[in-house]
């Protein structure tokens, strides 16, 4: 390879590698960006060149004359920033107005310059091109001494090496422009060592960038796609070394070379596969790329979305105990881990294992000096430290189930609010890595987000059982309110049955209570084994219902009495259950009237709903009442007579059969109870109850 094309692709790779820190490592200001741009910008320039002196390649002169003019413009751009509001030195702006149109004429130039190449650079054609170049070296030399003489001396630290960097790049151009324009011709020692000067300068221009914040940029780069750009390069790298193995080889192997060579290539090949795939390989990448190329160890945003998702997964993959040990594992690159939870009040012991084993019947104690630590301290305990004998972990033994776990490494608490509801323990991550301040920041975060998760987990967990509990509590207090009434029916049967027990009459109506009441026992017996209270809903006629629930009640006082009357209204209910809701609002409507007042059943239809109203002249309830009190179910005023769920299970059924519930009252006025029902439509002979559900959404 010549020495010129080496020279510059040097160059070419250093400003690349310096373009790249400048992404990875600032963000938020112009400087910065005009910084990366001419970094760019002279590694293409770079590049270019090498290519240019390839052998049989001859590129136009105008080409190469473009890149230079190019290059200088951003290097004279970036100065210019400098000089302006970012370092706030005033620039005189004679300078500052000439600058810009030069390097604009000399590119226009170039453009129409003649096409000779760059070997034969001789003659006046070339010669006004050369003058401006080395005018813009000049500029760039007067730019870099306004810019350190007019600096604070607080600012020359920060700005020191990129004048000086920068001011050898100039002064070296200047030499070689001062040949061609002198003797007509090009230094070639010089021109094929100008690739490596100018790399020799990135070193200064990365020590002053690292030395001013302010040059930051609002550029981003993922570390995934440095993880995998670098080890593609490392990829890259290792297939060319064993190409040049596998050439070698077959070149000096003599008989034998060309098959030791492909056996070569195989091998290789079959251990980059290996790397590739190797866990522990890519951890190292990982740490390698987190060291040499970023501030922080981590992208945080990557990690958070990272957490999220893996506590979010769907359940059937994996519960979320064992998501929650692989969310915190993911972060250090651990291979296994445990969760501990408190099983009680005094202890922890293991709820999930993943990839990581212990003996069954262990348990920490809540109140132990190992709990109590990590608890008060919110630490992360690093078994290693610990067994290195830190004074940190002086104060407290290591229990002796985590000191017989081969792999153990740190233990996470898991906080939520101050209290501990339990710990991870990680194994050894892949590649061997020491904590440090911005780990140990992350996992407590983290194991405080696993804890919520794992907290609200529970706490959907027990509410779920106590939905169990209160629907059976719920069913078990309507049955016991059926049978209350039922109670009190035969109560009323018997006192009665000294007085009337030869009346034929009386017997015959004792009969059929007794048989009614047989058959509501039933029903109820057959929903407690159902486990719900619905029956099987039809098509009722409302006045059969309304009175039989009035027949059901006329045993009190003030017996119910009809008012107006319509016949033709239907709807579609479970007759039985219809029934008692009607029998609890007319015994309501009679526990607050006076013997001597009186309860009226009205129905009445607006052609879309049946209207029943059970209107009493008892002593009325005010709007706070009804508002608050009326329907919240087991609220009775009543004492030890009452449930409490009478109007609340009316007004759920009603409202189940699509249906609606008004109550309108007064204290001393009395209350007016208004039941809305959709109608049906009178039902064909023959047509069955499971088409009543369509006919009832037609009328309604």
């Amino acid at each position: 390879m010549d020495a010129g094309v080496a020279t510059y692709i040097t160059g070419a790779i250093a400003y690349f590698v310096l373009a790249i820190l400048l992404l990875t490592s600032w963000r938020g200001r112009l400087q910065g960006a005009l910084l990366v741009v001419a970094a760019l910008a002279t590694a293409l320039w770079s590049g270019f060149l090498a290519y240019a002196l390839v052998p049989n390649v001859q590129p136009p002169l105008a080409a190469v004359l473009a890149a230079e003019v190019a290059r200088y413009a951003l290097w004279l751009t970036f100065l210019l920033r400098l000089l302006g509001a970012g370092a706030g030195i005033a620039l005189p702006s004679k300078l500052r107005y000439a600058v810009h149109p030069l390097w604009l004429c000399l590119l226009a130039y170039t453009l129409i310059a003649g096409w000779t190449p760059i070997i034969t650079l001789r003659g006046n054609a070339a010669a006004v091109p050369i003058v401006g170049l080395f005018v813009l070296a000049l500029i760039g030399l007067i730019l870099i001494e306004q810019l350190y003489r007019n600096s604070r001396p607080s600012q020359r630290y920060a700005i020191k090496f990129l004048c000086i960097g920068l001011g050898a790049m100039f002064i070296y151009d200047l030499v070689i422009y001062s040949y061609v324009l002198m003797l007509h011709g090009i230094a070639r020692t010089l021109w094929n060592a100008r690739g490596l000067v100018d790399a020799l300068v990135v070193p200064l221009l990365a020590v002053s960038a690292a030395r001013n914040p302010k040059w930051s940029l609002d550029v981003f780069v993922s570390r995934r796609m440095v993880f995998y750009s670098t080890t593609l390069l490392g990829a890259g790298i290792y297939l060319v070394a064993v190409a040049a193995g596998g050439y070698y080889i077959r070149l000096y192997g003599g008989t034998w070379g060309t098959l030791a060579a492909v056996v070569f290539l195989f091998c290789g090949g079959v251990g980059l596969l290996m790397l590739l795939f190797s866990g522990q390989a890519r951890a190292r990448v990982r740490v390698f790329v987190s060291k040499h190329f970023f501030n922080y160890r981590y992208d945080y945003r990557e990690e958070w979305l990272r957490l999220i998702d893996t506590l979010a997964r769907p359940t059937d993959e994996m519960p979320l105990a064992k998501r929650s040990i692989l969310a915190l594992a993911q972060i250090t690159d651990s291979p296994g881990g445990m969760l501990w939870a408190r099983s009680d009040s005094h202890h922890f012991k293991p709820a999930a294992m993943w990839n990581m084993q212990t003996a069954d019947d262990v348990a920490q104690p809540v109140e132990s000096p190992f709990i109590r630590l990590i608890e008060e301290r919110q630490w992360i305990f690093d078994l290693t430290e610990s067994r290195r004998g830190d004074a940190a972990y002086a104060a407290v033994e290591t229990p002796e189930w985590l000191k017989a776990l081969p792999r153990a490494w740190i233990v996470v608490p898991l906080l939520q609010d101050a209290d501990m509801t339990g710990f991870i323990v990680l194994a050894r991550a892949r590649s061997e890595r020491k904590l440090n301040w911005e780990d140990l920041d992350l996992l407590k975060t983290a194991g405080r987000q696993v804890a919520s998760y794992l907290g609200h987990d529970e706490s959907a967990r027990k509410l779920a059982e106590a939905r169990q509990f209160e629907g059976y509590n719920r069913l078990t207090a309507f049955v016991m309110h059926d049978l209350k009434n039922l109670v009190a029916q035969q109560s009323l049967m018997i006192t009665n049955a000294g007085r009337h027990k030869r009346n034929p009459a009386f017997v015959d109506d004792m009969i059929k209570t007794v048989e009614n009441s047989v058959s509501r026992m039933n029903r109820l017996l057959d929903q407690l084994r159902r486990g719900d209270a619905a029956g099987e809903a039809r098509r009722v006629r409302v006045r059969d219902a309304v009175a039989r629930a009035m027949d059901e009640t006329r045993g009190r006082q003030p017996a119910p009495a009809w008012g107006a009357v319509d016949e033709s209204s239907y709807v579609y209910v479970e007759i039985d259950r219809f029934c008692a809701i009607l029998g609890h609002v007319i015994r309501n409507a009679q526990d607050a009237t006076p013997a001597t007042g009186n309860v009226t059943v009205n129905l009445r239809s607006d052609g879309t709903n049946a209207i029943i109203e059970v209107r009493d002249d008892g002593e009325g309830m005010d709007a706070n009442f009804i508002r608050d009190r009326l329907f919240q179910p087991f609220f009775t005023t009543k004492s030890s007579k009452g449930m409490g769920v009478g109007a609340y299970q009316a007004r759920e059924y009603v409202t189940s059969a699509g249906g609606s519930i008004d109550v309108a009252s007064e204290p001393g006025q009395g209350t007016v109870f208004t039941i809305r029902l959709p109608l049906v439509s009178a039902q064909p002979a023959g047509t069955s109850p499971a088409t009543a559900p369509a006919t009832a959404r037609e009328a309604s």
